[in-house]
Protein backbone atom coordinates (compact mmCIF):
# COMPACT_ATOMS: atom_id res chain seq x y z
CA UNK A 1 0.00 0.00 0.00
CA UNK A 2 1.48 3.41 -0.92
CA UNK A 3 2.32 5.91 1.78
CA UNK A 4 -0.27 8.65 2.19
CA UNK A 5 1.03 12.22 2.41
CA UNK A 6 -1.14 15.22 3.30
CA UNK A 7 -0.08 18.57 1.79
CA UNK A 8 -1.22 21.59 3.81
CA UNK A 9 -0.72 24.78 1.80
CA UNK A 10 -2.97 27.55 0.51
CA UNK A 11 -0.95 28.35 -2.64
CA UNK A 12 -2.48 26.48 -5.61
CA UNK A 13 0.77 26.52 -7.59
CA UNK A 14 2.67 24.96 -4.69
CA UNK A 15 0.07 22.30 -3.93
CA UNK A 16 -0.18 21.35 -7.61
CA UNK A 17 3.61 21.07 -7.98
CA UNK A 18 3.91 19.01 -4.79
CA UNK A 19 0.96 16.82 -5.74
CA UNK A 20 2.51 16.03 -9.11
CA UNK A 21 5.96 15.40 -7.62
CA UNK A 22 4.71 13.09 -4.88
CA UNK A 23 2.23 11.21 -7.06
CA UNK A 24 4.96 10.52 -9.60
CA UNK A 25 7.13 9.21 -6.76
CA UNK A 26 4.43 6.68 -5.89
CA UNK A 27 2.76 8.37 -2.90
CA UNK A 28 -0.95 8.74 -2.29
CA UNK A 29 -1.55 12.46 -1.90
CA UNK A 30 -4.20 14.52 -0.10
CA UNK A 31 -4.48 18.31 0.07
CA UNK A 32 -5.75 20.71 2.73
CA UNK A 33 -5.82 24.47 2.19
CA UNK A 34 -6.07 25.70 5.79
CA UNK A 35 -5.13 24.70 9.31
CA UNK A 36 -8.64 23.67 10.40
CA UNK A 37 -9.09 21.67 7.19
CA UNK A 38 -5.81 19.88 7.87
CA UNK A 39 -6.89 18.90 11.39
CA UNK A 40 -10.15 17.56 9.96
CA UNK A 41 -8.22 15.40 7.46
CA UNK A 42 -6.62 13.07 9.99
CA UNK A 43 -9.07 10.17 9.65
CA UNK A 44 -7.53 7.96 8.54
CA UNK A 45 -4.26 9.56 9.64
CA UNK A 46 -1.74 10.27 6.87
CA UNK A 47 1.72 8.74 7.05
CA UNK A 48 3.31 12.20 6.83
CA UNK A 49 2.23 15.85 6.62
CA UNK A 50 3.93 18.54 4.53
CA UNK A 51 2.96 21.75 6.30
CA UNK A 52 3.24 25.40 5.30
CA UNK A 53 3.58 27.99 8.07
CA UNK A 54 1.64 30.91 6.56
CA UNK A 55 -1.88 29.51 6.38
CA UNK A 56 -5.32 31.15 6.64
CA UNK A 57 -7.35 30.86 9.85
CA UNK A 58 -4.60 28.99 11.77
CA UNK A 59 -0.88 29.13 11.05
CA UNK A 60 1.32 26.07 10.62
CA UNK A 61 2.92 26.49 14.04
CA UNK A 62 -0.46 26.13 15.73
CA UNK A 63 -1.35 23.17 13.51
CA UNK A 64 1.91 21.47 14.50
CA UNK A 65 1.29 22.24 18.17
CA UNK A 66 -2.16 20.63 17.99
CA UNK A 67 -0.82 17.61 16.14
CA UNK A 68 1.77 17.03 18.86
CA UNK A 69 -0.97 17.20 21.50
CA UNK A 70 -2.43 14.02 20.00
CA UNK A 71 -1.21 10.57 21.08
CA UNK A 72 -0.25 9.38 17.59
CA UNK A 73 2.98 10.78 16.15
CA UNK A 74 2.57 11.80 12.50
CA UNK A 75 5.84 12.99 10.94
CA UNK A 76 5.66 16.67 9.96
CA UNK A 77 7.80 18.36 7.33
CA UNK A 78 7.48 22.14 7.44
CA UNK A 79 7.96 23.55 3.94
CA UNK A 80 7.76 27.34 4.04
CA UNK A 81 9.13 30.60 2.73
CA UNK A 82 10.01 31.71 6.28
CA UNK A 83 13.76 31.17 6.44
CA UNK A 84 14.90 33.05 9.56
CA UNK A 85 16.74 30.85 12.10
CA UNK A 86 14.19 31.74 14.79
CA UNK A 87 11.38 30.44 12.53
CA UNK A 88 13.19 27.15 11.98
CA UNK A 89 13.97 26.77 15.68
CA UNK A 90 10.35 27.44 16.61
CA UNK A 91 9.09 24.88 14.11
CA UNK A 92 11.46 22.20 15.39
CA UNK A 93 10.70 22.98 19.03
CA UNK A 94 6.98 22.61 18.34
CA UNK A 95 7.61 19.12 17.03
CA UNK A 96 8.32 19.34 13.29
CA UNK A 97 10.55 16.48 12.15
CA UNK A 98 12.09 18.56 9.36
CA UNK A 99 12.09 22.24 8.34
CA UNK A 100 12.75 23.11 4.67
CA UNK A 101 12.49 26.51 3.00
CA UNK A 102 10.99 27.48 -0.32
CA UNK A 103 12.12 27.35 -3.06
CA UNK A 104 13.11 23.72 -2.55
CA UNK A 105 14.89 21.18 -4.71
CA UNK A 106 12.45 18.33 -5.51
CA UNK A 107 15.15 15.60 -5.27
CA UNK A 108 16.14 16.91 -1.82
CA UNK A 109 12.55 16.77 -0.57
CA UNK A 110 12.07 13.24 -1.90
CA UNK A 111 15.34 12.12 -0.30
CA UNK A 112 14.24 13.53 3.07
CA UNK A 113 10.88 11.77 2.82
CA UNK A 114 12.56 8.45 2.08
CA UNK A 115 14.88 8.94 5.07
CA UNK A 116 11.93 9.65 7.39
CA UNK A 117 10.05 6.58 6.19
CA UNK A 118 13.17 4.41 6.54
CA UNK A 119 13.45 5.53 10.17
CA UNK A 120 9.76 4.85 10.71
CA UNK A 121 10.06 1.37 9.20
CA UNK A 122 13.21 0.52 11.17
CA UNK A 123 11.68 1.37 14.52
CA UNK A 124 8.35 -0.22 13.60
CA UNK A 125 10.12 -3.47 12.65
CA UNK A 126 11.63 -3.61 16.14
CA UNK A 127 8.24 -2.98 17.72
CA UNK A 128 9.42 0.34 19.11
CA UNK A 129 7.27 2.81 17.18
CA UNK A 130 8.68 6.15 16.11
CA UNK A 131 10.65 7.60 19.04
CA UNK A 132 10.17 11.03 20.53
CA UNK A 133 13.32 13.10 20.08
CA UNK A 134 14.48 16.47 21.39
CA UNK A 135 18.14 17.45 21.07
CA UNK A 136 20.19 14.65 22.65
CA UNK A 137 17.09 12.98 24.13
CA UNK A 138 15.35 9.98 22.59
CA UNK A 139 12.36 8.25 24.18
CA UNK A 140 10.83 4.95 23.01
CA UNK A 141 7.44 4.80 24.69
CA UNK A 142 6.62 1.16 23.84
CA UNK A 143 9.87 -0.03 25.40
CA UNK A 144 9.79 2.57 28.18
CA UNK A 145 13.38 3.45 27.25
CA UNK A 146 15.24 6.78 27.29
CA UNK A 147 18.66 7.63 25.88
CA UNK A 148 20.82 10.73 26.20
CA UNK A 149 23.29 11.10 23.34
CA UNK A 150 22.76 7.40 22.59
CA UNK A 151 23.42 6.26 26.16
CA UNK A 152 20.51 4.66 28.10
CA UNK A 153 19.52 6.17 31.43
CA UNK A 154 17.39 4.82 34.27
CA UNK A 155 14.34 6.85 35.32
CA UNK A 156 11.77 6.31 38.02
CA UNK A 157 8.16 5.95 36.77
CA UNK A 158 7.30 9.57 37.64
CA UNK A 159 10.53 10.91 36.13
CA UNK A 160 9.72 9.01 32.96
CA UNK A 161 6.13 10.27 32.81
CA UNK A 162 7.32 13.83 33.43
CA UNK A 163 9.91 13.65 30.66
CA UNK A 164 7.40 12.11 28.25
CA UNK A 165 5.00 15.02 28.79
CA UNK A 166 7.78 17.50 28.02
CA UNK A 167 8.96 15.56 24.97
CA UNK A 168 5.45 15.30 23.56
CA UNK A 169 5.30 19.11 23.60
CA UNK A 170 8.82 20.51 23.09
CA UNK A 171 8.97 24.27 23.50
CA UNK A 172 5.71 24.47 25.46
CA UNK A 173 5.82 26.07 28.90
CA UNK A 174 4.07 23.98 31.57
CA UNK A 175 2.83 25.34 34.88
CA UNK A 176 3.39 23.22 37.98
CA UNK A 177 -0.34 22.64 38.47
CA UNK A 178 -0.69 21.42 34.89
CA UNK A 179 2.17 18.98 35.38
CA UNK A 180 0.63 17.74 38.63
CA UNK A 181 -2.62 16.96 36.79
CA UNK A 182 -0.95 15.28 33.81
CA UNK A 183 1.67 13.23 35.68
CA UNK A 184 0.22 12.65 39.14
CA UNK A 185 -3.47 12.78 38.25
CA UNK A 186 -6.35 15.11 39.06
CA UNK A 187 -6.80 13.64 42.54
CA UNK A 188 -3.21 14.28 43.62
CA UNK A 189 -3.29 16.56 46.66
CA UNK A 190 0.44 17.04 47.20
CA UNK A 191 2.39 20.28 47.20
CA UNK A 192 3.37 21.63 43.77
CA UNK A 193 6.97 21.62 45.00
CA UNK A 194 6.81 17.89 44.25
CA UNK A 195 7.22 18.92 40.60
CA UNK A 196 10.33 20.94 41.45
CA UNK A 197 11.91 17.99 43.23
CA UNK A 198 11.29 15.65 40.29
CA UNK A 199 12.56 18.22 37.78
CA UNK A 200 15.79 18.54 39.76
CA UNK A 201 16.20 14.75 39.76
CA UNK A 202 15.44 14.60 36.04
CA UNK A 203 17.99 17.34 35.31
CA UNK A 204 20.63 15.36 37.16
CA UNK A 205 20.13 12.54 34.64
CA UNK A 206 19.68 14.39 31.34
CA UNK A 207 21.71 17.61 31.67
CA UNK A 208 25.46 17.80 31.11
CA UNK A 209 25.52 20.46 33.86
CA UNK A 210 22.40 20.23 36.06
CA UNK A 211 23.33 23.50 37.79
CA UNK A 212 23.00 25.31 34.45
CA UNK A 213 20.27 23.40 32.59
CA UNK A 214 20.16 23.79 28.82
CA UNK A 215 17.35 21.32 28.09
CA UNK A 216 14.82 21.44 30.91
CA UNK A 217 14.65 25.17 31.57
CA UNK A 218 12.78 27.17 34.19
CA UNK A 219 10.05 29.55 33.01
CA UNK A 220 10.10 32.26 35.65
CA UNK A 221 6.81 32.61 37.48
CA UNK A 222 5.22 29.62 35.75
CA UNK A 223 7.08 26.31 35.63
CA UNK A 224 9.27 24.56 33.07
CA UNK A 225 9.90 24.12 29.35
CA UNK A 226 11.89 21.51 27.39
CA UNK A 227 14.08 23.30 24.86
CA UNK A 228 15.85 21.63 21.93
CA UNK A 229 19.35 23.12 21.70
CA UNK A 230 20.29 24.57 18.30
CA UNK A 231 22.27 22.23 16.08
CA UNK A 232 26.01 22.85 15.98
CA UNK A 233 28.12 22.49 12.88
Amino acid sequence: MPRRILIVDDEPAVTQALHTLLAQAGYEVGVAHSGPQALQSLTPPPDLIILDVMLPEMDGYEVCRRLRAQPQHIPVVMLTARSEPIDKLLGLELGADLYLTKPFAPPELLAHLKAIFRLLDAHGARGEGLPLTCGPLTLWDVQHRVEVDGHPIELTPKEYELLRVFMQHPGRAFGRETLLRQVWGYEFSGDSRTVDVHVQRLRAKIESDPAQPQLLCTVRGLGYRLVAPPATS
